[in-house]
């Protein structure tokens, strides 16, 4: 018989106020301190930051702790969950953005903004709707006590689908003809954030 997950402790009770704390940190370091904020984002390789992904394992390696990997094949019992998760963004949210944008951008807020930045405020919208946010999948998850191992396939897939369909549903949607696909930076990203953490988490067991 399971048990009701215990309640959410400090740190996750008030999670919106260390997000807004972060935030405000990033904006008062970028303002008061350009010369350090410079210093850190020059501290990377193939446009990986390493002090973004030092933060990303601290995220993401409680979640992996908890993977049985000797139960990875139960997953299958999942496979409507993965099968709606992988539908909503490969063929849903990229699409969806791409209009947000083009009504918000282009109409809604078109006197507000620069005439010559739309361009790359809708393209921006467009490359982060088709780029999961795996490591907030493994944040969420593990926050409401979810299943690490069907949360570990959604990510891998996730990860594995991002690598061959990225680049040919941002061309479509921004229109261009041929574009740059920044693989080291992919394939780095996934080594990162998914094998190195994987590599090093213990495997978990119920009692």
């Amino acid at each position: 018989m399971k048990t009701a997950p215990a309640e959410f402790g400090f740190f996750e009770r008030w999670l919106t106020l260390w997000v807004m704390a972060c935030i405000g940190a990033g904006v008062a370091l970028g303002r008061y301190l350009p010369d350090a904020a410079a210093a850190i984002a020059r501290f990377e390789f193939a446009q990986v930051n390493f002090a973004v992904g030092l933060l990303i394992w601290i995220m993401i390696i409680p979640m992996l702790l908890k993977v049985d990997f000797g139960r990875l094949h139960e997953v299958r019992q999942h496979s409507r969950g993965i099968g709606v998760t992988l539908f909503v963004n490969w063929a849903i949210k990229p699409f969806s953005m791409a209009l947000l944008g083009w009504i918000f951008i282009r109409h809604l807020f078109a006197d507000w903004l620069p005439a010559e930045q739309q361009d790359s405020y809708i393209a921006g919208l467009i490359l982060l709707a088709a780029a999961p946010c795996t490591a907030m999948v493994f944040v969420w998850s593990n926050l409401v006590k979810g299943e690490a191992n069907f949360t570990l396939t959604q990510v891998a897939l996730n990860d594995v689908i991002m690598v061959f369909a990225f680049a040919p549903i941002v061309a479509v949607l921004l229109g261009v003809a041929s574009i740059r696909v920044p693989w080291e930076t992919l394939l780095l990203s996934v080594v990162l954030y998914i094998v190195v953490p994987l590599a090093h988490s213990t495997p978990w067991s119920p009692a």
